[in-house]
């Protein structure tokens, strides 16, 4: 059927008032075919086998009449233009039906009205069905809003307690790999152990990230330093048939980013590449200076400036162009039922986005797919000369370290003590709080958690302080906005260590806090 021919429903007993009607339309520049029905059976049986553009309905038939027409018409919930076309109507029984839904009425000696009506129904018809598909539209994003909502307050009820026992995983691990010699048969397995909760922490931090409950932390960072990082990780995760070759050009400058935005998003290339290429194949990991991005595929606008630039390059499956298309969508994946989130390159789009940078996407099936990813570049100030392992070792300060978790109260303590501080340690905060209050034990720094059941973390720093004013405090969570979820509005200025921590990243904070009390 042409696209421009309308279809109309006539119901109408009458042959001869049907054929008048739809030659009135054609001489009013109105194309028609219909369908003529006279019973309400019939007019059943021709909706549900073709939707009409338009019906148009006699008053008074001998089996049925207009308003019963119109009744099944919204039975149906079929939304199309009703048009009465009457030798004669009332006034009160055509407003009656206009009540009831009809959008006019036109009386057959004023047929010349009809064509101009039906026009201007179509195209109100016309414009509705556009507002409720926009409508849906909204709907459907709403539901996804909602359901961010709700993956973010799932993400943030269990990121605390998942943490807190991959840090316990992870601490034990350290222990234990810092007095196995290098040919202990046991250590690869401790090693794969300690991997597989870094890997778990870091699809934590995605989710996180993703659910906007993890805020940038942004600071300068040399990429290739953090590529070169990354690369252990990278090849245990991608397997032994997957070639990596990197290719990263020297004296590239710096980007400034969260560096576990920056590694998640390493992460996620690699992962995604490994997926495409099942039997094996090449990933090329290539960083080099930019002065603008390709247009391949572009995500947000960026100002012309300087960039940095990091391609994954792989020999995989590639992908058509309409799947390529949705690849930066939240929740679209290629991947089958349980295989895949679809979170990772949408993670990747918002952690670039936010970061000022952009992304390109070049993919062909058969041939593989290349992933740009351009961030503004920055100056790298230079590292102090000073050996990291002896600023990050104590002078017997004294560490009140405050955590309810058994396994993570004792992990810390172990770190802080075999780096030369002293540690007292509470599993409650009241009994943090009688160890505050005794001015006999000399304290430093107290090393807290956020989220822990009785006293909130803002009323036991008050209290903490209202003894012993100024004592630095460094709070532990399970991630970044912890005291959120508690209802305390912490100022920024309390430094923060994000579980699962590593022994080096918390020493460093330790030190810091100390050297600048």
């Amino acid at each position: 059927m042409d696209a421009d021919v309308v279809r109309l429903l006539l119901v109408e007993d009458n042959e001869d008032d049907a054929v008048l009607i739809a030659n009135q339309l054609r001489r009013g520049g109105i194309e028609v075919s219909y369908d003529r029905v006279e019973t309400a059976e019939a007019l059943l049986a021709s909706l549900a086998q073709n939707t009409p553009d338009l019906v148009i309905s006699d008053c008074k038939m001998p089996a049925f009449d207009s308003q019963e027409a119109l009744q099944l018409l919204h039975d149906t919930t079929v939304d199309v233009p009703f048009i009465v076309v009457s030798g004669q109507i009332g006034e009160e029984a055509a407003a009656d039906l206009m009540r009831a839904g009809a959008q006019d009425f036109v009386l057959k000696s004023d047929l010349a009205r009809l064509a101009p009506a039906v026009q201007r129904e179509l195209r109100s018809a016309k414009d509705r069905r556009a507002q409720a598909k926009e409508r849906s539209a909204l709907e459907r994003q709403l539901h996804q809003a909602d359901r961010l909502d709700s993956l973010g307050q799932l993400a943030g009820g269990i990121a605390h307690d998942f943490n807190n026992l991959l840090g316990v995983i992870n601490g034990y691990a350290e222990f234990v790999l810092a007095e196995l010699p290098a040919d202990h048969p046991c250590r690869r397995d401790v090693a794969s152990i300690e991997q597989a909760a870094l890997q778990a922490a870091a699809l934590t931090r995605q989710l996180l990230i993703f659910s906007k409950l993890q805020p940038a932390q942004p600071e300068t960072l040399d990429l290739n330093a953090v590529v070169t990082d990354t690369e252990h990780l990278l090849r245990r995760t991608i397997g032994e048939d997957i070639d990596i070759v990197m290719r990263l050009e020297p004296d590239l400058g710096g980007v400034t980013i969260d560096r576990n935005r920056l590694e998640q998003i390493i992460l996620n290339l690699v992962v995604n590449a490994r997926a495409a290429m099942p039997d094996g194949g090449r990933l090329t990991i290539q960083t080099n200076a930019s002065s603008e991005p390709d247009q391949t595929w572009t995500g947000p606008t960026v100002a012309p400036g300087r960039f940095v630039r990091i391609r994954c390059t792989d020999t995989g499956c590639g992908m058509p162009p309409e799947v390529a298309l949705r690849a930066f969508e939240p929740f679209f994946t290629t991947k089958g039922m349980g295989k895949g989130s679809g979170l990772g390159l949408a993670t990747v789009y918002g952690a670039v986005s936010e970061a000022g940078g952009t992304v390109t996407l070049w993919s062909e099936p058969g041939v593989g797919t290349r992933v740009t990813i351009y961030l503004p570049w920055a100056p790298i100030e230079a590292a102090p000369a000073a050996a990291a392992r002896e600023v990050l070792r104590g002078q017997g300060e004294r560490i009140l370290v405050v955590e309810d978790n058994d396994g993570l109260r004792e992990i810390a303590t172990r770190i802080l003590t075999r780096a030369g501080y002293q540690v007292t340690a509470a599993a409650t905060r009241e009994e943090a709080l009688r160890v505050s209050d005794d001015r006999d034990i000399k304290l430093n720094l107290v090393l807290t958690d956020v989220i822990m059941p009785g006293v909130s973390v803002r009323d036991f720093i008050g209290a903490v302080h209202a003894t012993r004013p100024g004592l630095p405090v460094v709070l532990m969570s399970g991630y970044a906005t912890d005291h959120a979820r508690a209802g305390d509005s912490l100022p920024d200025s309390f430094p923060m260590v994000t579980k699962p921590f590593q022994a080096a990243t918390l020493l460093r904070q330790v030190n810091t806090t100390l050297a600048g009390s």
